[in-house]
């Protein structure tokens, strides 16, 4: 299991150096150690003489602090370096923007500052679409499989983070419009913010994807009060978080009783930066009632034909999809479960998948590879204790999910395998071939195949160019050469009823269990 990290997270600090110290240091002595302390929003006050014993090194900060700002203009004397720096022992100012990843795993993004309306002012204290722009891009750009970043740490809250709170709290605070479209595109696990001197936990939400088609993390945010503000609102927050990239996909997708949809448009997800809408420079967030007009079929522009995108929710082998049947669940790991294939060729007939959706076989992450051959390992385990030997095939044509099939032969019919592959692959004009390379590097995105795994180990393929046979892998296995069930080879005439499945995946569940891999 992946280590947890004990995180405490603070308000507005406002030069009450002192008090700040003493409170984390008694916390620490009580209830840590902690690894490390975040501070939102104003970290400086009017007065700062506090800090000096902390930078001559009379005093030390108890644990490593990580710090952002300025929001004033006043503070910004106080940065030696706008692009980050030590202001003393144990005290880290991350800079104005930007995305920190820990020798622990955690990610924190963050930016500095407010919003300013006019786009035209400068100052080192306003927030622009450049700094939200330019996190976005430190976290999403060669992470084709991003899930998230652990913390957003912001000084200004999001735009329309209390829609959707059923509790519908009446607060007034300045909401940014650029942190809203970051927070969309980033999916923080928690978002922190400070400035308001207000203390507000919103229900986490779930973040939304572009076509649905992954499986996202619920965000909880937090904004936090004054440090020693005389309300005793609370300034200070305490955590135990996995690194978002150490956690299963299971975790993650656990929901809770109390959790709302995204406060955030979907159509934030449409644009790479907050004015990108159509290559016009405007606000971002819809005006919904020219959005409706333009939806009502009055819209004289041309439209465009628009590349279809995937729906995770009707996929039938998508684990959060309410399409799937988990009723042939047989063994479910961090990221990849077993099930058993509906009419299958034999009864332990089973499908290999990633949890949250990938085309194919050749675009997993490596992590989800990695977990694929654990769960491998474990079917053939499974199969020699009955005295067979898996085959492994995948057919990437026609197909919206990526599933590793794997059916047993009697061991003594190994050794006879790739002959009736390769002859029937010649009668058919399929040519299998030996893969020389990864199946990555053979197969990059958008390529067709067939892929087949020998029981001793030989992995063969075929790129499909058109027309290929959907039942190809189950028709050559039940050859009279090896398993003789010619009345099997199409899925659809071995179905079952519901009730049938459910019994025999139980069957089956009871007798794979010892088998099952440890990831």
């Amino acid at each position: 299991m992946a280590e947890k990290h004990r995180i405490l997270i603070c308000g507005d600090v406002e030069g009450r150096f002192n008090l700040l110290s003493s409170k984390v240091t008694s916390i620490n002595k009580k209830n840590g150690p902690f690894d490390l302390l975040l501070c939102v929003g104003d970290f400086f006050g009017k007065d700062n003489s506090e800090l000096e014993p902390y930078k001559n090194g009379i005093k030390k900060f108890p644990i490593r602090t990580f710090i952002i700002g300025p929001n004033k203009e006043e503070h910004v004397k106080c940065y030696p370096n706008l692009d980050g720096c030590d202001i003393c022992y144990n005290i880290l100012y991350l800079g104005r923007r930007g995305l920190y990843s820990a020798d622990s795993g955690l990610k924190i993004a963050y930016v500095s500052g407010v919003e300013k309306n006019d786009q035209n002012s400068s100052s080192n204290i306003f927030l622009t679409e450049n700094d939200v722009v330019s996190v976005r891009n430190a976290c999403l750009k060669g992470h084709p499989n991003f899930r998230g970043v652990d913390f957003l740490l912001s000084s200004q809250w999001p735009m329309d983070i209390t829609r959707f709170d059923p509790n519908e709290p009446n607060l007034k605070y300045n909401g940014s419009q650029l942190i809203a479209w970051l927070a969309a595109h980033i999916k923080p696990r928690y978002h922190v913010t400070g400035i308001e001197s207000i203390h507000y936990e919103r229900p986490p939400y779930r973040n939304q994807s572009k076509g649905g088609n992954s499986i996202e993390i619920a965000t909880r945010f937090i904004g936090l009060a004054r440090v020693g503000n005389p309300q005793k609102h609370k300034w200070l927050y305490a955590l135990n978080l996995t690194p978002v990239d150490r956690t299963s996909l299971k975790d993650l997708a656990e929901k809770t009783t109390d959790e709302t949809q995204s406060p955030y448009h979907i159509s934030l997800l449409n644009f790479n930066s907050p004015s990108d809408k159509g290559g016009k420079s405007q606000q971002f967030f819809y005006d919904m009632e020219s959005h409706n007009k333009r939806s009502s079929g009055n819209d004289r522009q041309p439209k465009r034909n628009k590349k279809p995108e995937f729906d995770q929710a009707k996929c039938w082998f998508c684990l959060s999809s309410p399409d799937v049947s988990k009723h042939l669940v047989i063994s479910v790991s961090n990221e990849v479960y077993i099930a058993l294939a509906k009419g299958g060729l034999v009864d332990d007939h089973f499908l290999i998948l990633p949890i949250t959706h990938y085309q194919s076989l050749s675009t997993v992450s490596e992590n989800i590879k990695k977990e694929i051959e654990l769960n491998k390992k474990a079917v053939e385990r499974y199969y020699s204790s009955t005295g067979r030997v898996p085959v492994f095939f995948e057919r990437n044509y026609k197909s919206s999910h990526c599933q590793l099939q794997a059916v047993p032969i009697p061991k003594n019919l190994e050794s006879h395998v790739s002959t009736v592959f390769k002859e029937i692959a010649d009668s058919q004009n399929i040519h299998l071939k030996p893969l020389t390379s990864s199946l990555e590097e053979t197969a990059p995105p958008g390529t067709t195949y067939f892929y087949l795994q020998l029981p001793n180990g030989e992995e063969l393929y075929h790129k499909i160019e058109r027309n290929f046979p959907l039942q190809f892998g189950r028709e050559v296995l039940a050859d009279k050469e090896l398993l003789d069930l010619d009345d099997r080879i199409d899925w659809k005439d071995c179905q079952m009823s519901e009730e049938e499945e459910t019994t025999l995946a139980k069957k089956i569940r009871k007798k794979f269990q010892p088998y099952e891999c440890d990831s």
